[in-house]
């Protein structure tokens, strides 16, 4: 699967959420802001992003965590998953 390629059923799926009318634009949301995220962290477009294989599971956990944790809550530090994080981090530009 490419980053390009990730849908709301795809990301469902993998949250293992039902998707209704209710929840699909939650879930849509959430996809939205974990590709931006991801974009935006290694300053790479989709189509560049699309070279790399695991980048859609750190998208897919980010949209997981985005749509589990929908409260936000201040706190002195904020925390990416790890796994994610070491993804993204592999293929940043923008950090060197």
């Amino acid at each position: 699967m490419k980053f390009s390629e990730i849908t709301v059923d795809t990301a469902a799926k993998y949250m293992r959420v039902d998707v209704d009318a209710e929840v699909k634009p939650l879930i849509e949301a959430a996809l939205g802001a974990a590709k931006q995220y991801c974009m935006t962290y290694t300053g790479l477009t989709s189509g560049q992003l699309d070279e790399y294989e695991d980048v859609p599971i750190a998208a897919l956990a980010l949209c997981s965590e985005l749509y589990d944790l929908r409260q936000f809550t201040l706190s002195e530090s904020v925390n990416i998953n790890p796994t994610t994080e070491q993804i993204l981090s592999s293929y940043s530009v923008n950090l060197l």
